[in-house]
């Protein structure tokens, strides 16, 4: 019988389960997508960032994965298209319709967003059935960019159910820089509630400490209870997948995750991992961590990018 042994170095080991959760390939398809975002801002040559931020970008800042915000909708094709001009940040005046409506549950609240076919775009092949969604929410010029967030949409086929997955939302490109033409979501795609999904904002000047240089922070943050809470709260929730167990595993596992000023945990990250379902779980059981005792600097709490190592053996 093979067993998984993981530990936290310099801290107590615990055993996995070999079990396969219902949200452990949701969960890979986010972390992919978001690697292939953070992929195109540093590599990509129509990255929105200059060459300075790409050379010290280390990839976006997200909101931690929650499944709460990925909703079953209803589709309801607008019957009435007109053409009009949906304004923007800069001088373009691009042409769209309203196509449709979805009409959903979040937060035990009935909502609808509009969606909308570019009538230049979708005249090229690739984009024949996209359809774009530009909203803004409760969060919007807080702790998301503030002239609003988009999602990319597919001309619903022979369904009018649909998957609307406010995890992959993102920002307009005039969030990273300037000389861009964003498109100003319509009013009636502004959403009452807070949509904490998806990309964070961007600070286009990385706020540098004065001298240039990082300042060590004074008290770092704590998980409730201390470093064992943290073990336990770990081997409660760990379950690893079939694909895992069958994979001769030796070696670290590292990642890290951000804990903001006010405790939450977001942006986890792997720094050298061993397997991309083991990675996904590590997400997983991050992603339900109550809130830490933040990190402070002169008695002002601060967010603190935090480091975990883990070293994985499977054994017989």
């Amino acid at each position: 019988m093979k067993k998984l042994l993981v530990l936290l170095l310099l801290a107590m080991p615990f055993l996995a389960q070999a079990q396969k959760t219902s949200s452990g390939a949701y969960l890979q398809e986010i972390a992919r997508h978001r690697a292939h975002e953070d992929s195109v801002f540093k590599f990509d040559e129509h990255s929105p960032l200059k060459a300075e931020a790409k050379a010290t970008f280390k990839g976006l800042e997200y909101f931690p994965v929650n499944e709460a915000y990925r909703v079953k909708a209803k589709f309801v094709r607008n019957t009435q298209e007109s053409v009009f001009i949906m304004p923007t940040t800069g001088t373009r005046n691009p042409e769209y319709v309203k196509y449709g409506e979805l009409h959903f549950n979040l937060q035990g609240q009935p909502l609808q967003l509009s969606v909308y076919q570019n009538q230049e775009l979708k005249k090229q092949p690739k984009y024949m059935t996209y359809l774009f969604i530009p909203f803004t929410d409760a969060t919007t010029g807080q702790e998301t960019y503030a002239t609003g967030r988009y999602l990319d949409f597919s001309i619903p086929m022979n369904t009018d159910s649909v998957w609307l997955d406010f995890n992959k939302a993102y920002n307009p490109y005039c969030a990273y820089g300037d000389g861009y033409s964003c498109p100003i979501p319509p009013k009636e795609n502004k959403l009452p509630v807070r949509v904490e999904a998806g990309v964070k904002n961007y600070d286009k000047e990385g706020n540098p400490a004065e001298d240039g240089l990082a300042k060590p922070i004074e008290i770092l943050p704590e998980f409730p209870g201390g470093q064992q809470a943290m073990m336990d709260f770990m081997m409660k929730h760990f379950r690893v997948s079939k694909a895992v167990w069958k994979t001769r595993i030796n070696g670290n596992e590292i990642i890290s995750f951000l804990v903001e000023k006010d405790g939450a945990v977001s942006n986890v990250e792997s720094v050298s991992t061993l397997h991309p379902d083991l990675f996904a779980e590590i997400v997983r059981v991050i992603g339900k961590m109550p809130k830490w005792k933040p990190g402070s600097q002169n008695g002002i709490p601060v967010p603190v990018k935090y480091t975990i190592p883990l070293k994985i053996t499977t054994r017989k």
